[in-house]
């Protein structure tokens, strides 16, 4: 394995090439405990935790695994067509590192939504084969009745779809319904409920398996995921 020279570490965190990353050391953009690099090639024993780049101090994690609190009128999508994009809300970095979304909620739709650029990982919490239900909360446009929620129970058929999609659990609140599926097809919840004869209004998808929706995190911010956070999904 070839040594972790400075040049090489910060071309693995997203800043360009081996050769982009050797000109901003050459700025004197890069410091280490206080310290400005100046030798692109200067070698580590272990990877250092975090190393401060044009004033940000930056994580040297290569694996990322990031929630965010999607906010609505921002698209899934490296190139959007009538909103920003979401990648606009993180660091381009991560960008240049691979990140993608764990599935998507479309520009209406707000919430929890996981990025990665681990495929393993994408592909365990997207499979619905693995059991990783996602809850929404949403508001609809008229009552929700029983004869609806049983309909939903037992399953309903979505234009396209070979088979009946059903929702796995239904919890009733004050002002909204809480609808748990194990699939991510194309607005799968709002057609589900216009299949029954009503219509979502706001949808928030609240948690993806035991993995809740930081309240902490305001519209449009982010973290990365805990090592326990991680374990729990796969």
């Amino acid at each position: 394995m070839p040594a972790l020279t400075l040049d090489r570490l910060l071309a693995s965190i997203g800043f360009g090439s081996r050769k982009e990353a050797r000109a901003l050391v050459r700025m004197g953009l890069v410091e280490l405990d206080g310290e400005v690099l100046d030798d692109p090639f200067m070698e580590f024993a272990s990877r250092p935790e975090s190393i401060m780049v044009n004033g940000e101090d930056v994580p040297t994690v290569e694996k990322l695994y990031v929630m965010l609190h999607k906010p609505v009128d921002v698209e899934c999508s490296h190139n959007p067509r009538d909103h920003q994009s979401v990648y606009s809300l993180l660091p381009d970095r991560f960008s240049a590192m691979g990140i993608q979304t764990v599935g998507r909620l479309d520009a209406d739709s707000e919430g929890l939504l996981l990025l990665s650029n681990q495929g393993d990982f994408i592909h365990r919490v997207e499979s619905p084969k693995k059991g990783c239900l996602k809850r929404y909360r949403v508001a609809l446009a008229r009552e929700f009745t029983d004869a609806q929620e049983k309909e939903l129970l037992a399953g309903v058929m979505l234009k396209d779809e070979r088979r009946p999609v059903l929702a796995r659990e239904i919890v009733r609140e004050e002002g909204s319904v809480v609808i748990a599926i194990g699939e991510g097809l194309y607005h799968q919840v709002r057609r589900m409920f216009a299949a029954v004869g009503n219509h979502v209004e706001t949808l928030e998808r609240i948690s993806i398996g035991p993995l809740q929706l930081d309240a902490t995190l305001g519209k449009g911010g982010w973290r990365f995921l805990s090592d326990a956070e991680i374990a729990s999904l796969m």
